[in-house]
């Protein structure tokens, strides 16, 4: 306490701080809520009366409430999840109300939103199994937070997401290879990508298992036009223009609680791709597809479970993939899973056609679906080794 009296400190909106006026005292907060309310609160030294003051006028500023001041962490959760704010897709919904339920919730549901930090996110985002999963809770953390400030319910003071970083389980390295079945989420190096007689092998396996032609040409499509799970599951014969070699990629099948269904494709873009005439290894890919064009009608799939209906992703890895990676001899890993996934097979569509002459990024992006050529960039630009000398030379 100064000699002239107990110190007042002011800050913006009307928050006061006034010094205890006695050695064992405590600071005291008052200011004065939009509705004309008189509020006042305590610390028990300078720095935390600060603090609460700071975050009071922030508050204030932004017109939050002081109801909304109490609220705890499963509003932050609701309000994330609320079905009238968003427009995702079943399967999205599906997978953020999971990810909420497993790793958000249980942290900071109970917790006054006023005192969440930085920490409580990296509690969940270390409660994740997986680097894949680590990405996606990543991911949904940021979006959660990014509706929570537009809402009110966190500051931008409290900072919660700046630096944050998975870091793995005690004895488990973080690695692209448990990508498996999830979309690209990190950058891909040589050594993520099946080779063209890799491909080439596991195609002729997997045509060799029920002695089903077409199982060959699955792969060989697949690992030549970029088309990703759903989307390969849902295609039809109506939407390959042989002729151009083309493929309009405008849905996708999901798999929901109540079993798969249509949607659209990933990031809601419709687009073209293309496959080559013929692949590197030398199989003539386009009079493949027109002999299965021929067997089946225009609205048929292309690539059906053996019932005719949508594949199931997990049967087709338990039928198919497995047994044929196996007979192709493709190389696991120490824990027994395949270096290679079915989704490396998009990983051989674009560095393929990276490398293609006069290839452009943002058409290579165009193909792929991405949802901007930053992606593109992020996960494919430094697979080419080439790519420097090749620029060097371009540039001398």
């Amino acid at each position: 306490m100064s000699a002239s009296g107990p110190a007042v400190l002011d800050f913006d909106c009307g928050v006061t701080v006034y010094e205890p006026a006695g050695p064992d005292g405590y600071w005291r907060i008052r200011w004065v809520e939009e509705d004309g309310t008189r509020r006042d609160t305590t610390a028990r030294d300078r720095a935390a009366a600060v603090d609460r003051a700071e975050a009071l006028v922030e508050r204030l500023m932004a017109g939050r409430p002081e109801a909304v001041e109490r609220a705890k962490g499963e509003a932050v959760v609701g309000h994330y999840l609320d079905p009238t704010r968003t427009r995702w897709s079943e399967r999205h919904r599906e997978a953020q109300e999971s990810y909420c339920a497993r790793f958000v919730t249980p942290v900071i549901g109970a917790l006054p939103v006023r005192l969440l930090s930085r920490a409580h996110f990296q509690r969940m985002l270390n409660r994740a199994e997986t680097p894949a999963v680590a990405e996606h809770l990543r991911r949904c953390l940021s979006a959660m937070t990014s509706a929570a400030l537009d809402e009110g319910l966190l500051l931008v003071r409290q900072d919660v997401m700046r630096g944050l970083r998975w870091h793995p389980p005690a004895g488990q390295a973080a690695t692209v290879h448990d990508l498996e079945g999830l979309e690209d989420v990190g950058p891909v190096g040589e050594a993520d990508i099946p080779t063209a007689s890799a491909v080439q092998d596991l195609a002729a396996a997997a045509a060799g298992l029920r002695d089903v032609w077409w199982r060959q040409l699955e792969v060989l499509f697949v690992a030549y036009s970029g088309l990703r799970w759903g989307e390969h599951a849902a295609l039809t014969a109506d939407r390959v223009q042989s002729p151009r070699r083309q493929v309009v990629v405008d849905r996708q099948v999901i798999e929901t609680r109540s079993g798969p269904r249509l949607a659209a494709p990933k990031n809601r873009r419709r687009r073209i791709t293309i496959y080559p005439a013929r692949t590197p290894a030398g199989i003539d890919l386009a009079a493949m597809v027109e002999r299965r064009l021929a067997e089946i009608g225009s609205t048929d799939l292309l690539f059906p479970s053996p019932r005719g209906h949508w594949a199931r992703r997990s049967n087709f890895r338990r039928n198919i993939f497995v047994p044929a990676a196996t007979e192709a001899g493709w190389r696991r890993r120490d824990d027994g899973r395949f270096v290679w996934t079915f989704h490396s097979l998009r990983h051989v569509f674009a560095t393929w056609a990276l490398r293609q002459p006069g290839a452009r990024i943002e058409d290579v992006s165009r193909l792929l679906g991405h949802s901007s050529i930053r992606v593109t960039q992020d996960i494919y630009i430094g697979v080419d080794a080439e790519m420097y000398d090749r620029f060097y030379e371009a540039t001398g």
